[in-house]
């Protein structure tokens, strides 16, 4: 009960002292100690600091929850994170190709046929660069249509699995797309 709490350059006081300025003195029992604790919180917060002295020195060397370093993502969670990427992805690709289209007046299907002739050993690596996204975020909206239309596969195994399969068929066709010719 003598912790006391930093607050910038100066210490409150201790808690006792604090709290025997709140409690009534004839008061006692369980409601006195709700009001006091609730009292005490009051003070605390006009000083703006929203802490309670008991878990002052905890605080200072425990990182921030949840500290994203030390946490492992569930599969359905890191496909979610890879649908919104692609999404964006295609979305910034799209808008950047249309805009020098439009603004600069280059003819994209001849520079796409330059980039053939000129280095044919990227032309793979470029497909995959369009087309897992594409592939991706195409299986993946069919997965949610799939979701919201039937209700079923949402429980966590079936949702686990079905993260795999969309990772694995997607990189499985971008990989197939990139190598075929037409």
């Amino acid at each position: 009960l003598t912790s006391r709490l930093v607050i910038g350059k100066m210490m409150a006081p201790s808690r006792r002292r604090v709290l025997s300025l709140f409690t009534p003195a004839t008061s006692g029992g369980s409601f006195a100690r709700t009001l006091t604790t609730l009292r005490f919180k009051k003070f605390a917060q006009r000083d703006g600091n929203d802490v309670k002295v008991s878990n002052v020195r905890t605080l200072a060397t425990r990182p921030t929850s949840p500290d994203v370093k030390i946490y492992k993502f569930p599969v359905a969670a890191l496909s979610s994170i890879t649908n919104r990427i692609t999404g964006v992805l295609l979305s910034i690709g799209c808008a950047g190709v249309g805009a020098a289209a439009i603004t600069i007046d280059c003819n994209v299907p001849v520079i796409i046929d330059s980039i053939k002739t000129s280095a044919p050993v990227l032309v793979p690596a470029m497909k995959l660069c369009v087309g897992f996204p594409l592939v991706y975020h195409y299986l993946g909206g069919v997965r949610h249509l799939v979701w919201d239309y039937t209700l079923k596969g949402l429980d966590i195994s079936s949702m686990e699995q079905s993260s795999y399969a969309l990772f694995g068929g997607s990189a499985v066709i971008s990989l197939v797309l990139a190598f075929v010719t037409f």
